[in-house]
């Protein structure tokens, strides 16, 4: 689906009122408008989040992702935003307000101080929560150090009782951080972020790069896939986007695998196609058109799953990540 050839005649994004991940697919209706916006300098475009009664550090992620999308690839000239007050203290809470103000604020996007942003946002544990936002900046190689001494022990340190969940909660998070570096090349501003307690942890990351249906899709070129269809090969083992490499496709499968066993929830949207699994329940089709993929894993901590618990014998876990 190109964004050049499509004519654009609504003025307005009209935010559902859940966004929350049993409803992001609305949400996804709704904005896939801005993809198609890509340098056309809509004038007077509105984001309406009047409507929003209910926000989840997926939904706050999302909304930041397209707010920023359009400001980078000048969708909107003189565009505005109208927040509820339910939205606004969702910003507050998951610790995105300065960084989305700094894009909302800003008709001319001065890069130095939005990567400060980026560079400020900070990790907030509470006796019965943590939530962890992490920029994904390609080109900074400080990026690299700070996931692994300051973002990643203080997840530890937040789980430290419950040994094995952290094994789990690491190994997703390399999973995910891998399928971003894999597909979203063309991403160089995303965040990864998780919200937690004792009891459940949720990871999400959402980028507006290549997208798994266009990196995926071309190595299956010749089976004529829809996109639905390449989601759901995506998530099977041995399914890679770089064939004749050492990579082995099982990052997605992994996911997939832990989310059945723990009978927890993974979303995965990209390029107009969905697949959700909850609670063992699979389900795939078509939704409005997400430039890029977003990942979304919650889990439940009370019996988790790690490495030796799927096939040990079959997978390398070393976290490997191509910063360059």
């Amino acid at each position: 689906m190109s964004s050049s050839n499509k004519v654009i005649n609504k003025n307005k994004l009209q935010a559902p009122k859940n966004l929350t991940p049993s409803y992001l697919i609305d949400f996804i209706n709704e904005s896939e408008i801005i993809f198609f916006l890509i340098r056309q300098h809509k004038v007077g475009f509105i984001f309406d989040f009047t409507k929003v009664k209910q926000a989840s550090i997926l939904g706050v992620l999302c909304t930041y992702k397209i707010i920023e999308f359009a400001a980078f690839n000048y969708c909107t000239t003189h565009g505005q935003i109208t927040i509820s007050s339910e939205m606004d203290d969702a910003f507050r809470k998951f610790g995105f307000t300065k960084l989305i103000n700094t894009f909302l604020r800003n008709p001319i996007i001065e890069p130095q101080r939005v990567e400060k942003e980026y560079k400020n946002l900070e990790v907030s544990i509470g006796a019965n929560f943590i939530i962890a936002p992490q920029a994904l900046l390609r080109h900074d190689k400080s990026i690299q150090s700070s996931l692994n001494k300051i973002y990643l022990p203080k997840i530890d340190e937040y789980y430290k009782s419950n040994e094995k969940a952290v094994s789990m909660i690491f190994l997703v998070f390399s999973e995910v951080l891998l399928n971003f570096w894999e597909h979203a090349v063309s991403d160089t501003k995303s965040i990864i972020v998780a919200n937690g307690n004792k009891q459940n942890i949720e990871i999400a990351c959402a980028d507006t790069g290549n997208g798994i249906i266009e990196t995926l899709g071309k190595s299956l070129f010749e089976q004529d896939l829809k996109p639905e269809e390449v989601l759901q090969l995506a998530v099977k083992k041995g399914v890679t986007s770089k064939r004749m490499t050492n990579h082995m496709g099982y990052g997605l499968w992994i996911l997939d695998e832990i989310v059945t066993r723990t009978k927890g929830r993974m979303h995965i949207y990209s390029q107009g196609a969905y697949y959700i699994n909850e609670y063992g329940k699979k389900k795939s089709g078509s939704c409005g058109y997400w430039q890029g993929s977003i990942v979304y894993i919650s889990l439940p901590l009370l019996n988790p799953i790690t490495l030796s618990d799927i096939q040990p014998e079959e997978i390398n876990n070393d976290l490997q990540i191509n910063w360059t």
